[in-house]
């Protein structure tokens, strides 16, 4: 017999193995995606992960139903990959496979109810299951789901339970087709017509005039086919018409698959050739791959990065190799994919969370098939997209926080996993960046990274100059207009009167960012976490950032009774409004996770800012990456102490990098940019290394502190986070497994000690860092890690804990 390996998409440890029926066994390889009967019938589809012919010990192994999609499967390399990824960031398979998959292919069954022929005793029913009864029809199966969403009704599985146990329902499960191919309806004629047989065909017709008009429309576009919507409106007919005319056999309609992925006009390729300082870029990097797998390329902002990805692309398509273009935000896909296509065409693939279900599983379907794209532009989940001659990755803004995953599992590194797969591929990696994160530029350091430097502006533009603004002085003084600070409101209004266009970064949305307390100073926070909850006044609400709950806001404080809640700290819809009340007239959009709700947002809000319709853009830490605008003048950071002085060991460098980027988007063609970053905190050693714009210095200064307190690049860290509703249980839990680690890693340990944040959605937290020294080995310690945990989670007591492993926590 030959049985399979399944990895199931769901939170479970380990594979599952099934028979192979004998039907089956030509078509079933290694990488083929199955469906599977799992816990309680329930079907599900599996990624076949090996093949073998070892009869399971202690069970009987269930047989394996069917395949679930023909055209997709994973190469070897593939799920080597996968199984990396697994294996490296403490993920369970099944969770790598979700991230891995378009939810189209994560096909689960569903549970459809009918009656049985038995006569129903509705004494012997209770009034829920009176009511379930009644909605079913005996003969026709109905979804379960679809009885609970109409009975309201939860947990509909244990009336039916109940009910099959008396007899009265009968069960199935099944699985529904999830992805569809797009189709469209075309109209030709029903056969061919000789001028003799058109001219009899319209002499019937002139006694149903509209039959008549739109048969003649058709005659005189010459086309032999045509889509059924241009059809119609073209023709100025209905759907009724054309029926007739098709009833009549003399038009057919023909139903067509279509692509559901964009089909790009094709243009004339334009490439512009590279400057001096850019070619020498160029070469070097050429250099460096030849004995390196991975090279930075540093480059200032505005300094031609971009343009050198273009040719390094053009170079490996030329070999016959596909690429992978990642950056961190979908965003930055707007702008990017414009200049992209200019030179590439209809050969990009773009690939993120933003698309539609099924275009994405559209996208993945063609990387599967003999004709896949040979650039694919993705952000972090598209190290996930089969390749199959893979060459080069290229990880544009490879600082950025963005590239790691937080929530869900697994919580991978999009960088990090990028040169893993490169590696695995024996590809190239590119990375680019004006401020590299310090773990690359600690590579760059010992020699593992070649290394090459853009130190100019593209068309030698100076780099902008950078003015600080002291917002406690002005407050003192009471010269502030409202969040806007005498230099910044001075310069705003000189560069809108020359025409030009102004950037301000808030690192916060809503309107303000928390209320609090006028007569005790207590902050109006979130039921569920301990966090203050960010106020939206268009929506005239409060929300939590963090479990998303949200709630109508309050006058009177709750903590004592007496006071009033106040406005704090502005958020960047109160930006806006400021911005419209300080400066008349002038056009002003806002880009944060709350107004860029689709990408047809996004592109229009790009759109408009490039073409000059919009004078002033507000908006987070989007407006902060990447993007390229020619009109942009000033930028002006609204409050940069908040994130200076962020709880985080990481905080200088995140600030360092979002500034230098922010400030970057200022005078990137003609005239020299101005920044003005408001600080109260104008004595701050991250201000004056920014105003030297010296990343080097920056980088020495700090690292000498990580070294000295153990902190990455010097070390690993592993962060073990302890939830639980109960703040005893979770002490007495964490302080268990911190000692029982500490028997073994001794001083490697620090805590158990709260968050940040020390409850989330009801849940209270402590967490565990494990640093790890270089020469000591990662892998042995996660092993042991992991065996702890399984062993505390086989004790009596662990019901109600979670366990949470992030390694590299970023």
């Amino acid at each position: 017999m030959k049985f399979v390996d399944v990895i199931i998409p769901l939170a479970v440890e380990g594979v599952f193995t099934y028979v192979v029926p004998e039907i089956l066994e030509e078509k079933i390889r290694e990488g083929v995606l199955v469906i599977v009967p799992f816990v309680g019938n329930k079907k599900y589809t599996g990624l076949v992960c090996r093949v073998h012919s070892e009869k399971p010990l202690g069970y009987e192994a269930k047989v394996l139903e069917d395949l679930a999609e023909e055209d997709i499967s994973f190469s070897a390399l593939h799920l080597r990959f996968l199984e990396w990824v697994a294996a490296y960031y403490m993920a369970l398979p099944g969770d790598v496979l979700r991230a891995a998959l378009p939810i189209i292919f994560r096909l689960e069954s569903f549970t459809d109810i009918t009656l049985t022929e038995e006569d129903i005793d509705f004494t012997d029913l209770t009034e829920n299951e009176q009511a379930f009864v009644r909605f079913l029809r005996k003969g026709e199966y109905t979804a379960l789901r679809e009885a609970e969403k109409y009975l309201k009704i939860r947990n509909g599985w244990r009336l039916v339970k109940s009910l099959l146990n008396k007899g009265y329902l009968q069960v199935r499960e099944t699985i529904d087709e999830a992805f569809k191919e797009k189709t469209e309806k075309w109209i030709k004629w029903a056969r061919n017509f000789n001028e003799a047989e058109l001219n009899r065909v319209l002499d019937r017709l002139k006694r149903a005039p509209v039959q008549y008009q739109m048969l003649c429309k058709w005659i005189e576009t010459g086309e032999e086919e045509m889509e059924k919507h241009r059809f119609l409106t073209e023709g100025g007919g209905s759907a009724t018409i054309l029926k007739a005319l098709c009833d009549k056999n003399i038009l057919a309609q023909e139903e067509r698959v279509v692509s559901r992925l964009d089909v790009v006009p094709v243009q004339e390729q334009v490439c512009h050739a590279l400057s001096v300082n850019q070619q020498q870029a160029f070469q070097q990097i050429q250099y460096h791959f030849r004995v390196k797998e991975c090279v930075l390329l540093q480059g200032v902002t505005s300094s031609g990065k971009t343009e050198i990805y273009i040719h390094l692309i053009r170079e490996y398509i030329a070999r016959g190799k596909q690429v992978l273009y990642m950056l961190p935000e979908i965003a930055l896909t707007v702008q990017i994919i414009k200049r992209l296509r200019r030179v590439f065409g209809d050969t990009i693939g773009i690939y993120h969370s933003g698309m539609p279900d099924q275009v994405r599983a559209e996208l993945w379907k063609k990387q599967c098939s003999t004709d896949p794209y040979p650039v694919v532009l993705g952000v972090r989940s598209s190290v996930f997209l089969p390749f199959q001659k893979l060459g080069l990755i290229i990880v544009d803004e490879e600082h950025d926080s963005s590239y790691k995953q937080k929530e869900p599992s697994p919580r991978y590194q999009g960088r990090d996993a990028a040169i893993m797969l490169a590696k695995m591929h024996r590809a190239k990696v590119l990375l680019g960046s004006a401020t590299p994160s310090f773990e690359t530029y600690y590579n760059i350091k010992n020699g593992k990274y070649g290394y090459v430097t853009l130190t100019s502006r593209y068309g030698d533009i100076l780099m902008p100059e950078i003015q600080f603004a002291d917002v406690a002085e002005y407050r003192r003084k009471k010269q502030m207009k409202g969040s806007f600070s005498p230099l910044l409101y001075r310069e705003m209004k000189q560069v809108l009167e020359e025409g030009k266009q102004v950037i301000l970064f808030q690192n916060r949305r809503g309107y303000s960012a928390y209320m609090q307390c006028d007569a005790c100073g207590a902050t109006l926070k979130c039921d569920h976490c301990d966090v203050s909850m960010t106020y939206y006044k268009q929506r005239d609400i409060l929300s939590c950032r963090y479990c998303g709950s949200i709630k109508k806001p309050e006058e009177l404080c709750g903590e004592c009774g007496k006071g009033h809640y106040r406005l704090r700290t502005p958020g960047t819809e109160k930006i806006e409004e400021e911005v419209v009340r300080l400066f008349p007239g002038v056009r002003v959009a806002r880009m944060d996770m709350e107004a860029m709700n689709s990408r047809a947002k996004y592109q229009s809000v790009i759109d408009d800012f490039e073409q000059g319709k919009t004078q002033v853009l507000v908006g987070t830490q989007m407006v902060s990456k990447g993007l390229d605008f020619e009109n942009v003048k000033l930028v002006g950071v609204m409050d940069a102490d908040s994130m200076v002085n962020f709880p985080d060991f990481r905080a200088e460098e995140r600030a360092y990098e979002m500034l230098m980027q922010v400030s970057g988007r200022s005078g990137r063609k003609g005239q020299r940019g101005l920044v003005v970053i408001q600080t109260a905190d104008l004595q701050n050693r991250i201000y004056k290394l920014l105003f030297r714009q010296d990343y080097a210095t920056f980088y020495a200064e700090l690292a000498e502190e990580r070294q000295n307190f153990a902190y990455p690049p010097f070390c690993r860290l592993i962060s073990v986070e302890i939830r639980h509703k109960e703040v005893v249980a979770l002490r007495s839990m964490a302080n268990q497994l911190a000692s029982r680690l500490r028997e073994q890693l001794g001083k490697r340990v620090c805590g158990p000690a709260v968050p940040e944040v020390g409850r989330i959605g009801g849940m209270y937290r402590l967490q565990i860092i494990i640093k790890i020294e270089q020469g000591a080995s990662f892998s042995k310690v996660k092993a042991f890690l992991k065996q702890e945990l399984a062993g505390l989670q086989k004790g009596k007591g662990f019901s109600g804990f979670r366990m949470i492993c992030d390694v590299d926590p970023g």
